[in-house]
């Protein structure tokens, strides 16, 4: 009989220690999301080793992977996409990196991903962007309507943006740029 009393208070003593470590994690807004399947990254700025305002040669020695874009992508102030690494995995999503220079600088690097397939429609890798953003660099400016949703934030010379496109065809976009200023004649 002493025995069973004994494990009964063992067995008490181990279930109360689980439930006390339960309700003392850190609450998953407080904790960065983590997922450690193959092939997964957690979000960054920029890939590492690569900074915006650098010359091609250093982004080829930082990225070995990197690949000349046969039909660049043009977009206004000059910037032209001529440089790809695929596949990168961002936020659990796998896509497409575009290095835009102009005036041969690194101006923007552009994160593409196709998320119809995922049956959140790329929902979920959108929502830790938000997260990483926010931690990163504090509230964000943000327009959601049924074409999708948008999340900016500006740091001195820096813009960063993450999109989500639900349809057609459902994209997930995470933008690194120069900051294009602008003055009174534009606002």
């Amino acid at each position: 009989m002493r025995r069973f009393f004994q494990s009964a208070v063992l067995v008490l003593a181990t279930c109360t220690a689980f439930v006390q470590a339960q309700t003392t994690l850190p609450t998953s807004a407080s904790v960065p999301l983590q997922n450690t399947s193959p092939g997964y990254a957690p979000v960054q700025a920029l890939p590492e080793g690569v900074e915006l305002g650098m010359g091609v040669d250093a982004l080829r020695q930082a990225l070995p992977g990197i690949a000349h874009v046969s039909r660049p992508q043009r977009l206004s102030g000059g910037l032209v996409g001529q440089w790809r690494l695929a596949p990168v995995f961002i936020a659990g999503l796998e896509g497409t990196q575009t290095f835009f220079f102009a005036a041969r600088e690194l101006r923007r690097v552009e994160f593409v991903a196709d998320a119809s397939e995922l049956a959140d429609g790329g929902a979920a890798a959108y929502g830790e962007l938000l997260h990483f953003g926010r931690s990163s660099y504090g509230a964000e400016t943000a327009a959601n309507d049924p074409s999708g949703s948008y999340a900016a934030w500006t740091r001195g010379d820096l813009e960063v943006y993450a999109q989500r496109v639900p349809a057609p065809r459902a994209t997930v976009r995470w933008v690194v740029k120069r900051s294009e200023g602008k003055d009174a004649s534009e606002l």
